[in-house]
């Protein structure tokens, strides 16, 4: 969750929510000497506390809010988003807890605890997304390592009518055929895509897969320079499996693929800056 986000951003974005939740903090414990002193008057008992609530209240909220929002737009991002709510609901559990609100306790855990379990969702939500990264990248290194290897040929690509982030997610179905000659298998499953490098029918990948868990495979779509010698060879290998005879799929010309995304731009599809970056990846391959 803290990654990308910007040591000033984060630094005036926790100072604003720090005023926040002390100015906060303040004005619950005021409001409950208020609550206090009129039931005491009621039944002409003496006042147990001030009612005037210290003043600087009216500048240090909003002041606090003020420099939280200005973080998260300096780069502190969800972490300054999350402490907005954690001082919010900190700057009532813990006069709460302390005794302080003695006349708005159950306003106090309420409040406070709505606000503190909202601001602890993104933090909850990272870790899990860091521990599935994590499980995902343990089953990529255990199946290069011990998986079987093939080429996969694309054989459906079939929408789920949702998307992530704008792009579609996809049942991807793979016939992969090993490289140690034994008979081919057949592996689905559901990712999201990129909307303008969306897989068609017929495309090869280099695949790994574990013959016992049909669950358990992958397939490479890119390919870094520092990439082991042994996932060069299989994307060439990849590569040149696509001019086998039994591959009837046309690839659409560059003219063609263009004008795809020039409707899809129109339509309101594609972003300003999508369609910039594939019109500039295939202008230079029809001569413009």
């Amino acid at each position: 969750m803290f990654a990308g986000a910007r040591p000033k951003g984060l630094i005036v974005g926790l100072a604003g929510c720090a005023l926040l939740g002390w100015a906060l903090f303040s004005a619950f414990t005021a409001a409950d000497c208020v609550a206090d002193a009129a039931r005491r008057a009621a039944i002409g008992a003496s006042e147990g506390c001030s009612s005037d609530g210290p003043g600087w209240l009216a500048l240090a909220i909003p002041g606090g809010i003020i420099l939280a929002i200005a973080g998260i737009f300096m780069g502190g991002g969800p972490v300054i988003f999350a402490g907005i709510f954690l001082s919010i609901g900190l700057s009532a559990l813990i006069p709460n807890s302390l005794g302080l609100m003695p006349d708005m306790q159950l306003f106090g855990w309420l409040f406070g605890g709505i606000f503190f379990v909202c601001g602890l969702l993104p933090f909850i939500g990272g870790a899990l997304l860091g521990k599935s990264f994590l499980a995902k990248q343990k089953l990529a290194a255990e199946l290069m390592q011990k998986g079987t290897k093939g080429i996969g040929t694309i054989v459906e690509v079939r929408d789920t009518g949702t998307t992530i982030n704008d792009d579609p997610k996809v049942v991807i179905r793979m016939r992969i055929a090993p490289l140690d000659g034994s008979g081919p298998v057949e592996r689905s499953k559901t990712v999201a895509v990129p909307r303008i490098a969306i897989p068609r029918a017929g495309e090869r990948y280099p695949a790994w897969f574990d013959y016992n868990d049909p669950d358990k495979w992958m397939f490479g779509t890119g390919m870094d320079e520092s990439a082991p010698a042994e996932v060069k060879e299989m994307f060439a290998r990849a590569r040149a499996a696509g001019g086998d005879e039994d591959d009837n799929r046309a690839e659409p010309s560059p003219v063609e693929e263009l004008a795809r995304l020039s409707v899809l731009w129109k339509d309101g599809a594609l972003t300003d800056r999508e369609f910039a970056d594939a019109k500039a990846r295939l202008l230079p391959r029809i001569g413009r």
